[in-house]
C-alpha cells in the first residue's frame, strides 16, 4: 500500500497489508487529521481525542439516519447507533451496543452520544420523556462517577441503559440496571483521587443555612471528603464554581425527571448522614476493654439526620450479636472492628441510596402498559468502567478487571469462537484465524470450588483468617496456573500475588481483601436501622417496605428545606452513652447467653464477591439474548492530552484487544450467519410473489442471492453466510422494491380517491344549487314581504300624522274662536290679537288651564332632593360639579359629591372616585322587581361634563337606561337629540342630558315674566336617569338616580347670564315683530266688521305708509335701510341692563369659566340663529314625540273633541290659524 494513502481508508479491512505498523500508522494518521472514528468491518474503532470536535452536531446527526450504506459516509458514533435502531425496527429483535475500553478511553461519551442519537430521531408521546433520559446520564455521573488518577470523570460502575420502543419505532420507555458500585471509594480513596462527585456538588451548591440545617461542618473537617489533611478540598476556585453550577443543574435534572422535593431533601439528608458516620472515632475503654465513642456529638447527629435511637445505633456500633444454634453470642469489638462496622454502616447507606435512585428513575420512565411494543423493541447500549492497573491496586481494581475479562470473553466468543465454530459445523472453508482466549483466566476466578473468589468466600467465613493467609491459599491451589505470578522471594512475607490479565499482568495487594468481601454490616446494624421513623432509611434496610411510604416527608426534613433553624443538640460530655452500654453488655456476658431472639431474621449475609457474580452473571445474560454493536474505545496516551499520540499504549490496546485478529476475521469470515427460515422471510420479496409458498431450501437462498447478484457469499447446511456489506447491499434492494411498490400502491390510491373525489364534488355542486335556488326564492319572497310592510308602515304614519295635524288645528281654532268670542262679548275696542304663548317645549298654552291641572308622571321627590342640595351649597366644594343621588323608588341610599369629571354608575360591587355601583348599596326594605332591576344594571351609564358645562350620558351596558322627564322637557334642560329619542340612551352613543344652551333658553324665558320663580330655575339644574322606561312615578321607580348640576344651580357663572341676557333680547324683539304683526291682522279683521278704515290704511305721517316711502326714497338714494323691528348699534351699545330680574356683569376673558365656553366673539347675527334654531328644534322634537293627551274639558267647558269637529264642519284652513 502506497505511503501516500494512509489516513484515507475508513475500513481497515481492505488494507492490502495487515500488520500492526500498518494498522498504528493508518490510525495515527487519522488521529492527527482529527479523524477519530475508524471501522473494522462493522466494529467501530474510536480514539479519544481530549478536546471538544464540531462532529456531533444536530444537521451531521440527520445525516447519519436512515442510512442505506453504511459506507456512503466517513465512520462516525452515529452510524452505530443508527444501524442497532434500524436492525431494532427491521428485525424486531433486541440490539446492544457494548462499548469497551480502558479507563479514560472515552466510554461514558460515546454512551451519551449512542442515545442522544436514537432519542433525537424518534418520536415520543410521553411528554418531555426525551429531555428526561438524555439528563439521565448527568444525574448517575453525579452519584456514580468520581476523579481517579487517570480520569476526571472515572465511572465508579456499570450501567445498561435500554430504550424501550413501541412496534412503530416511537421510545416509550426506558430502565436503567446498575452494577458493581464501588462503595469502599466513599471511605477510603487513594492519594490524588476523590470522593464521588455529589458530596462536593452538596458542599458547593447548598447555602450555609442549608448546610447548618444538615448539620455538616466545612467540608475539610470531615474524613471522607480531606482523608489526607488538605487545607481545601476543591482545588481551584474555578473548580469550586463549576461545583456549584452542577449542584443547581443536578437540581434541575431531578426535578425534570420526577423527584419531588421531598425526594431531594431525603437524599441529601441521607448524604449528610454518610459524611457524618464516618466521623465518628472509637478508643479502648480500660473497664471493658471493648470500644467505645470518644465524641459523642457527632453519634447524636447521626442519629438525627436517620431518625433512630442514640443508644441503639451506640450499642450497635460497639457490640456484636452472633447466634449458633439457637443461642446468642454476645460480644464486644475492639476499635479496629468498631470502626470497620462503622465503615460498613456509611458504605450501605450510600449503596442502598443510589441504588433507590436508579429505581426511582426506572418507575419515573417506565412506559405505560399501552405503550409497550414487542419484547425485542429494545435497544441497550452498556457503560462500564473499563481495565484499570495502579500502583496499589485492591479489591475494587480485581472486580473491575474481572468484569473486563468477562466483556473481552464476550467479545472472543461473538467474533471469533462461535463464528469459526460455526464455519466448522456448516462444512464452510476457514482460514487458520488464532486469537488469544481468556476462558482460563476467567475459570481461574469463577471456577468452583477452588475459584479465587470461592478461596475468598471461605476464608472469609474463618474468624480467625487473614489477608496473609488468603494469599498462602491461593498460591498453593494456582501457584502452577500459567496465569498467576507468584510474589518475589523479597515481598514473600506480603499479602500479593498477580495474576496475567488479557490486558496486562496486575500485581494486587490483598490486605483488607476478607474484610471487604464480608461486607461487615452487622444483623444488629440492619435491626436499628430498618426501626428508623425516617421512611426512605427504613424502607431502605426492611425486606418488607412500601415504596409509596418513602415519597412522605417527616417534619424535621421539611424544616431543612425550609432553612428552619435545626434543633439544638444538647452534649455536655458528662455522660459517656458508649461506656454506659459497653459495661452493661459485660454484665449481661458474665451472667450468661440466653436464647436467640427471631432465628429466621438473622441469617448469613451473602458476601460481597457473591453479589458481585451474582450481577456479573445478570449482565451477561442480558447481553447474551441481543445482537451487538460493537465499539472499542482506545486512549492515545496517559497524561489525557489532546493531540498527542503514543504508538507504544496503542499498540498494547490493540493486541489485548485483538484488534488485528477482528480485522483479519472480519475481511475473510462472514459476520452476518442467518438460517435459511429468517433468510427467506427477510429478503423472499426480492425474487420471489409476496404470496407465493417457498419451499424452505438452499437452492431457494440461492437462487435469490443470484437474483440480487451478489458475490463472495457462502451458503451452508442451515445457514445463509454473509460479508457485512452483502447485508447492506439486500436491505437497499428490498428498500427499493418497497418504494416501488408503495409508488404503484400510491398512484392506485391516489385516482381511486380522486374518482371518489369528483363524485362527492358533483353531489355537493348540485346540493348547493338546490340551496342556491330556495334562498334565492325566500329571497324574493322576503322582498315581496319587506316592500308591502314598507308600505304599510308609510300608510300607518301617514294615518297617524294626518290624525295628528288634524287635532292639532283643531285645538288652535278652538282657542281662535273662543278669543274672537270674547272680544266681541265685551263690546269694547279691539285690541290686537296677541299669539298664544308658546312654551320653550313647543306647546301652546290653553289661556284657561293651568299646568298644575295637567296629570304628569313627575313626583316632587326630585323637587324635594333640589332643595337640599340648594340648602346646602355654600358647605359644598367649589369642586364639585355635581352631587348624585341613589335612589330606590321612595328610598334614598346614599349621596356622594363629584369632582372627578368622569363618572361610572353600574351595577357591580365597586365604590371609588370615579366609580359607583348600586351592588355595594344596603337596602332592607328593597323588594323583588327592585332586586331584579338592580341585577340587571350591569355596566350601567358613564357620565361627563364638558368645559361648557353640558352633561354627556353613555350607556355602556347592554341594559336600558332612560332619562326622566322627555315628556316634560320645559322643566329640564334636555338636549333637542335627547327630547328626540325619548329619553332613550343608545349604546356607546353620547347625549346630552344637560344641555347649556337650554338652561340659557329656560333663564331667558322665565326673566320674561314679571315675577321670577327662582324655585323653578333651581329646579332646572337637576336631571334623573332610571334603568328601566320612565312609565311610571319616580316613587316607583326601582332603580334611579338624580344628578344636580352644582354650577347651575350657583348661577354665577358670567357668561351663562350673558347668553342668557342675548336671548332675552332675541325674545322681545321677536316679540314686538309678532305683536305688532298680530295687531295689525286683528286690526284690518275688526276694521272689517266694523265697517272701518284699518290702521294701516290710515294716512298717518308716521304710519306704515310713510315708512315704507322712506324706504324706497332711502334705497334710491342708496341710504341704509331701517326697518321698524330693527335697533341701531348705538341703541345696543346704549342698552341698559336687562329687566326682569337677571343683571349681566362685567368681566375679563381671561378669568372666563372652565365649564362654559365664551360666545362673545359670535356675530350679533350668529348668536340670534343659534339661539332660535336651539328652540325650534326643541319645538318640533317635542311636537313630534309628545303626547297630546289632554283634560277632559277646558276652561270654557268645551270638550277638545267637539272642537275637533267643529273644525273640520267649518273646514278651516291653516292659514286661518
Amino acid at each position: 500500500m502506497a505511503q501516500a494513502n494512509i489516513g484515507l481508508v475508513d475500513d481497515l479491512t481492505v488494507l492490502t497489508t495487515l500488520d500492526e505498523k500498518t494498522l498504528i500508522a493508518e490510525l495515527m494518521r487519522r488521529y492527527e487529521n482529527n479523524i477519530i472514528y475508524t471501522y473494522i468491518g462493522d466494529i467501530l474503532i474510536s480514539v479519544n481525542p481530549y478536546q471538544p470536535l464540531s462532529i456531533y452536531t444536530y444537521d451531521l446527526s440527520c445525516a447519519y439516519t436512515n442510512l442505506t450504506y453504511r459506507k456512503s459516509m466517513p465512520p462516525h458514533i452515529f452510524a452505530v447507533a443508527d444501524k442497532a435502531y434500524g436492525n431494532m425496527k427491521r428485525t424486531r429483535s433486541r440490539q446492544c451496543c457494548v462499548i469497551s475500553g480502558e479507563s479514560g478511553a472515552g466510554k461514558t461519551e460515546s454512551a451519551k452520544y449512542i442515545i442522544g442519537h436514537i432519542i433525537s430521531h424518534c418520536n415520543s408521546q410521553k411528554q418531555n420523556l426525551q429531555a428526561k433520559i438524555l439528563q439521565v446520564n448527568p444525574l448517575l455521573e453525579a452519584f456514580g462517577n468520581s476523579q481517579t488518577v487517570m480520569n476526571d470523570n472515572s465511572s465508579r460502575f456499570g450501567k445498561f441503559v435500554e430504550l424501550k420502543f413501541s412496534d412503530d419505532g416511537q421510545i416509550v420507555g426506558a430502565k436503567i440496571d446498575q452494577y458493581l458500585l464501588e462503595k469502599s471509594r466513599v471511605i477510603y480513596q487513594s492519594n490524588g483521587e476523590k470522593n464521588f462527585h455529589i458530596f462536593y456538588y452538596m458542599f458547593a451548591g447548598l447555602t450555609e443555612q442549608q448546610l447548618v440545617g444538615l448539620l455538616l461542618s466545612p467540608p475539610e473537617q470531615h474524613r471522607v471528603l480531606n482523608k489526607y489533611g488538605k487545607s481545601h478540598i476543591y482545588e481551584s476556585e474555578d473548580d469550586f464554581f463549576h461545583c456549584q453550577k452542577m449542584f443547581d443543574e443536578l437540581q434541575d435534572i431531578l426535578e425534570m425527571v420526577g423527584f419531588t422535593p421531598e425526594d431531594i431533601l431525603m437524599i441529601f439528608t441521607m448524604l449528610s448522614a454518610v459524611v457524618q458516620v464516618a466521623d465518628i472515632e472509637f478508643d479502648t475503654d480500660q473497664d471493658t476493654d471493648g470500644a467505645y465513642i470518644v465524641d459523642e456529638y457527632v453519634l447524636k447527629v447521626v442519629s438525627q439526620l436517620l431518625s433512630i435511637d442514640t443508644t441503639e445505633l451506640a450499642t450497635a456500633l460497639i457490640s456484636n450479636v452472633n447466634v449458633t444454634r439457637g443461642e446468642r453470642i454476645l460480644t464486644l469489638k475492639n476499635v479496629d472492628k468498631a470502626k470497620d462496622g462503622r465503615d460498613a454502616l456509611a458504605k450501605a447507606l450510600y449503596s442502598r441510596l443510589f441504588s433507590w435512585i436508579v429505581r426511582q428513575i426506572n418507575t419515573l420512565l417506565a412506559p405505560d402498559e399501552s405503550q409497550a411494543g414487542q419484547p425485542g423493541c429494545e435497544v441497550g447500549i452498556l457503560d462500564i468502567y473499563g481495565f484499570e492497573n495502579f500502583e496499589k491496586n485492591s479489591y475494587e481494581q480485581l472486580c473491575i478487571n474481572v468484569t473486563n475479562e468477562q466483556l473481552q470473553f464476550y467479545f472472543n466468543q461473538r467474533i471469533f469462537a462461535w463464528e469459526l465454530q460455526e464455519y466448522s459445523q456448516e462444512g464452510i472453508p476457514k482460514s487458520s484465524i488464532k486469537f488469544t482466549d481468556n476462558q482460563a483466566t476467567l475459570d481461574l476466578f469463577l471456577g468452583k470450588p477452588l475459584g479465587i473468589f470461592a478461596i475468598l468466600d471461605e476464608e472469609s467465613r474463618f474468624p480467625k483468617a487473614s489477608d496473609k493467609s488468603l494469599v498462602s491459599k491461593i498460591i498453593s491451589n494456582h501457584g502452577k496456573h500459567s496465569n498467576v505470578i507468584k510474589p518475589a522471594k523479597k515481598n514473600s512475607g506480603l499479602s500479593v500475588f498477580g495474576i496475567k490479565h488479557f490486558a496486562a499482568d496486575i500485581m494486587y495487594d490483598a490486605n483488607g481483601f476478607l474484610e471487604k468481601n464480608r461486607d461487615t454490616f452487622s444483623q444488629n446494624l440492619q435491626d436499628v436501622m430498618s426501626e428508623s421513623d425516617n421512611i426512605l432509611v427504613k424502607f431502605l434496610f426492611s425486606e418488607q417496605g412500601n415504596e409509596k411510604d418513602v415519597r412522605q416527608a417527616l417534619r424535621n426534613q421539611r424544616d431543612i428545606l425550609l432553612c428552619k433553624k435545626p434543633t439544638k443538640i444538647i452534649h455536655d460530655g458528662t455522660m459517656s452513652i458508649s461506656r454506659s452500654q459497653g459495661k452493661k453488655l459485660k454484665k449481661q456476658m458474665k451472667e450468661g447467653l440466653g436464647k436467640a431472639k427471631d432465628d429466621k431474621k438473622r441469617k448469613q449475609l451473602a458476601s460481597s464477591g457473591l453479589h458481585f457474580r451474582e450481577s456479573l452473571t445478570d449482565l451477561m445474560q442480558k447481553m447474551l439474548g441481543a445482537e451487538p454493536q460493537f465499539v472499542r474505545c482506545v486512549k492515545p496516551n496517559v497524561y489525557s492530552q489532546p493531540n498527542t499520540f503514543e504508538p507504544q499504549l496503542v499498540v498494547r490496546q490493540l493486541r489485548y484487544t485483538g484488534v488485528l485478529e477482528t480485522t483479519r476475521i472480519r475481511r475473510e469470515g462472514y459476520p452476518t450467519r442467518l438460517i435459511f427460515a429468517e433468510f427467506l422471510r427477510r429478503y423472499k420479496f426480492i425474487a420471489y410473489n409476496a404470496s407465493k409458498d417457498i419451499k424452505i431450501t438452499s437452492s431457494a437462498c440461492r437462487k435469490l442471492l443470484e437474483v440480487a447478484g451478489l458475490e463472495g457469499y457462502e451458503i451452508g447446511k442451515t445457514k445463509v453466510f454473509l460479508k457485512y456489506w452483502h447485508t447492506e447491499q439486500l436491505d437497499s434492494i428490498l428498500d427499493n422494491l418497497i418504494d416501488r411498490v408503495i409508488t404503484c400502491q400510491r398512484m392506485v390510491r391516489g385516482r381511486m380517491a380522486r374518482r371518489r373525489y369528483h363524485t362527492i364534488l358533483a353531489k355537493r355542486r348540485k346540493e348547493v344549487k338546490e340551496q342556491r335556488q330556495m334562498f334565492e326564492l325566500m329571497h324574493q319572497f322576503g322582498d315581496r314581504f319587506h316592500s308591502e310592510l314598507v308600505r304599510l308602515d308609510k300608510l300607518d304614519q301617514k294615518k297617524q300624522d294626518s290624525r295628528k295635524r288634524e287635532m292639532l288645528y283643531g285645538e288652535l281654532k278652538v282657542r281662535t274662536d273662543r278669543h274672537r268670542v270674547n272680544i266681541e262679548n265685551r263690546k269694547v275696542a279691539p285690541v290686537p290679537a296677541r299669539k298664544p304663548k308658546r312654551l320653550s317645549y313647543g306647546e301652546f298654552e290653553s289661556p284657561n288651564v293651568n299646568k298644575t291641572d295637567i296629570k304628569t308622571k313627575k313626583s316632587k321627590m326630585q323637587e324635594e332632593l333640589t332643595d337640599e342640595v340648594y340648602s346646602q351649597i355654600n358647605d359644598i366644594d367649589d369642586d364639585c360639579w355635581a352631587k348624585v343621588y341613589f335612589l330606590e323608588k321612595h328610598c334614598r341610599l346614599t349621596e356622594f359629591c363629584i369632582k372627578s369629571p368622569t363618572l361610572i354608575v353600574d351595577g357591580y360591587r365597586f365604590q371609588y372616585p370615579g366609580r359607583l355601583g348600586f351592588g355595594i348599596l344596603r337596602n332592607p326594605l328593597r323588594d323583588q322587581q327592585t332586586e331584579k332591576v338592580r341585577a340587571h344594571i350591569g355596566r350601567g351609564v358613564q357620565l361627563e361634563v364638558d368645559q361648557e358645562g353640558n352633561v354627556w350620558a353613555t350607556r355602556l351596558g347592554k341594559n336600558e337606561v332612560f332619562v326622566k322627564g322627555c315628556f316634560e322637557p320645559q322643566d329640564h334642560c334636555l338636549s333637542p337629540e335627547l327630547v328626540e329619542n325619548m329619553g332613550h340612551l343608545e349604546v356607546n352613543q353620547p347625549l346630552k342630558i344637560f344641555d347649556i344652551q337650554e338652561f340659557k333658553v329656560q333663564l331667558a324665558l322665565e326673566a320674561r315674566k314679571e315675577n321670577v320663580d327662582r324655585a323653578r330655575i333651581r329646579h332646572l339644574s337637576s336631571v334623573a336617569l332610571s334603568f328601566v322606561k320612565d312609565a311610571v312615578e319616580d316613587t316607583k321607580t326601582p332603580c334611579w338616580i338624580v344628578l344636580v348640576v352644582l354650577p347651575a344651580m350657583r348661577m354665577d357663572n358670567i357668561k351663562v347670564l350673558e347668553g342668557a341676557t342675548e336671548i332675552l333680547q332675541i325674545f322681545r324683539k321677536a316679540s314686538d315683530i309678532e305683536r305688532n304683526q298680530m295687531g295689525r291682522s286683528a286690526s284690518r279683521m275688526w276694521a272689517k266688521g266694523s265697517s272701518r278704515v284699518a290702521n294701516g290704511n290710515r294716512e298717518n305721517p308716521e304710519g306704515r305708509r310713510a315708512r315704507l316711502q322712506q324706504a324706497e326714497v332711502n334705497r334710491i338714494k342708496g341710504a341704509p335701510v331701517k326697518y321698524s323691528w330693527q335697533t341701531s348699534n348705538e341703541n345696543k351699545a346704549n342698552a341698559g341692563p336687562p329687566q326682569n330680574g337677571l343683571s349681566v356683569m362685567d368681566y375679563d376673558d381671561d378669568n372666563e369659566s372652565v365649564l362654559y365656553g365664551s360666545t362673545t366673539n359670535q356675530p350679533p347675527v350668529e348668536r340670534k340663529r343659534t339661539a332660535l334654531d336651539t328652540i325650534n328644534r326643541r319645538s318640533k322634537a317635542v311636537y313630534r314625540h309628545r303626547s297630546f293627551k289632554r283634560i277632559d274639558a277646558n276652561g270654557d267647558g268645551t270638550a277638545p273633541q267637539e272642537k275637533r269637529l267643529w273644525a273640520r264642519h267649518n273646514n278651516r284652513s291653516e292659514m286661518e290659524f
